[in-house]
């Protein structure tokens, strides 16, 4: 059997997807299986050893309208002559598209009648966790979903650990107690959300300045869209950081070895949810029950003031936010340290 996954991509989301990729290779260890994803998003799949080959498209493809290039790319995938696709996006253009894959069995979600060109779906309605989304759609080949192993997986290599731990002694981080902070993401290719999801900078300047003061050492990781916080914050507290300096799996090895981690709602929070136990995680449009942390350790924070959770099942907010971004405002300093405190002594 011949078995091909579908998803545009985002960090966060294909990382939810691994416990599906996980069982469907528990279930069918003779299948070939395949993952078709945006070259966005792509290296959190690298390494994966439950997967056979990795097929990259460009999503511009998808965003921009491109029909030439999807045409080609519908051609491309009709060769390989696949038995099964997962869709793992929602939007009904995916389910089309997996259609004129020329493939038979079309297994994916149907949110609000979207679901028209597949042969199984799965409703969608949201307020369950994306990853239990993802295992439901097992039982389009008749497997009962194991709610149990939900753990994502990133494949970290030899020279990504060495990295962390020349990066850990370069630093003099042996002997801390070190938390990482991840103050940006929280921004999806093709999804302009303006900055929604993220605790204000002048709000984690004060919380590294009372961690500091408590006698933590505070990491900062990002990537280098994060550069212009970076700055903001050293520019009023000395702390290490690698942010714009690492790559996605270096990142992932550095988050791997602090002793707890605070993001925001967004795909370094995934990234250090799969490598990492404790990860304190800051929401406001999005509700938590959704992708928050998994993890027993694992705490979010999340002040439900009303309008919010404003994300829709399309991914769609109110832009600007007509209130100031309230919900993430509430969230203060003192209260987010405090968890952070418990969940480092657990």
């Amino acid at each position: 059997m011949k078995v091909l996954l579908f998803k545009i991509g985002a960090i966060g989301d294909t990382l939810m997807t691994t416990p599906l990729i996980r069982q469907l290779r528990k279930n069918f260890k003779n299948a070939t299986i395949d993952y078709l994803i945006g070259k966005h998003s792509y290296r959190v799949l690298e390494g994966n050893k439950h997967l056979d080959n990795i097929i990259k498209f460009d999503e511009k493809i998808f965003f921009e309208k491109d029909f030439k290039e999807w045409i080609k790319l519908i051609f491309k995938i009709r060769k390989r002559d696949y038995d099964v696709i997962f869709v793992l996006d929602k939007h009904w253009i995916f389910n089309l598209t997996a259609f004129l894959f020329g493939i038979e069995k079309r297994i994916g979600f149907d949110r609000c009648g979207e679901g028209k060109f597949l042969t199984y779906k799965v409703p969608y309605f949201g307020r369950k966790h994306e990853i239990f989304y993802y295992l439901d759609l097992l039982r389009g080949l008749g497997i009962e979903p194991n709610y149990e192993d939900w753990e994502m997986e990133i494949f970290l290599n030899e020279k990504d650990l060495e990295f962390a731990e020349r990066f850990w002694n370069e630093n003099n981080l042996n002997d801390k107690v070190v938390v990482g902070i991840c103050p940006g993401g929280a921004r999806n290719i093709g999804v302009g959300d303006d900055d929604l999801r993220r605790w204000d900078i002048e709000k984690y300047k004060e919380l590294i300045k009372k961690l500091k003061e408590r006698g933590f050492e505070v990491l900062l990781i990002g990537g280098k869209t994060d550069k212009e916080i970076e700055d903001e914050i050293l520019k009023e507290v000395k702390c290490v950081s690698a942010i714009g300096k690492t790559s996605l799996k270096e990142s992932a090895a550095l988050l791997k070895k602090c002793d707890v981690v605070v993001c925001n709602d967004s795909g370094p929070m995934h990234l250090a949810a799969a490598v990492n136990k404790k990860v304190v995680s800051i929401f406001g449009p999005t509700h938590p029950s959704e992708k928050a942390p998994l993890h027993k350790k694992s705490k979010y924070i999340w002040k439900q003031v009303g309008c919010n959770p404003c994300y829709d099942l399309w991914g769609r907010c109110p832009n600007p936010c007509p209130y100031k971004k309230k919900c993430t405002d509430k969230i203060e300093v003192e209260e987010l340290l405090n968890i952070i405190i418990n969940t480092v002594s657990q």
